[in-house]
C-alpha cells in the first residue's frame, strides 16, 4: 500500500511542508513562492552566484531556475550583472528591494520551519538529520 511506503511518506511530508509554507507566506501578504524564497536565500548567501550554481545547490533543473530568477528579476528582488570573469555568464545578487524582502520574510520562514519540528526532542531532531543525510548519501553514491 502506497501510504506505508517510506519514500511516499518522505515526499508527502516535503509537499505538506511546501504547501504550509506557501499558505503562511500568503497570509503575511508576501508575494513570492517558497521556491522563490529558496532561490533568494541561496543568492543572499552566495554573492555573485550564477544560475547554474543555484540549480546545483537546490537540485533544480535549468528551466526551473531560469523561470524563478526571471520572476525575481521582474519583481525587483535581484539583479543580474555580466560576470567579470566571463562575459557569457551573469552574476546574480540581491537588490535593495530584495534585502528589504529578506528582512520581512526571514522571521516568517523561521515560523514555518519551527512549526513542523517544534514537538521533536533534540535527540529526535539529531536522529532525523542523520537519517536524511544517510538517505541522500545513498542516492548520491
Amino acid at each position: 500500500m502506497i501510504n506505508e511506503n517510506l519514500y511516499y511518506k518522505i515526499e508527502l511530508t516535503a509537499r505538506k511542508i511546501r504547501h504550509y509554507g506557501q499558505s503562511v507566506l500568503k497570509s503575511h501578504g508576501i508575494n513570492i513562492t517558497v521556491e522563490q524564497w529558496l532561490v533568494l536565500n541561496v543568492i543572499n548567501d552566495n554573492k555573485g552566484i550564477n544560475q547554474l550554481r543555484i540549480g546545483e545547490i537546490l537540485v533544480k533543473d535549468k528551466p526551473t531556475i531560469s523561470k524563478m530568477v526571471r520572476s525575481l528579476l521582474e519583481k525587483g528582488f535581484i539583479q543580474k550583472e555580466v560576470s567579470s570573469k566571463d562575459l557569457r555568464h551573469y552574476s546574480i545578487s540581491i537588490s535593495k528591494e530584495g534585502e528589504k524582502l529578506m528582512n520581512v520574510v526571514f522571521p516568517v520562514v523561521e515560523e514555518i520551519r519551527l512549526k513542523g519540528i517544534n514537538s521533536l526532542t533534540e535527540i529526535e531532531k539529531e536522529n532525523l538529520s542523520i537519517l536524511l543525510l544517510k538517505i541522500q548519501k545513498n542516492i548520491d553514491s
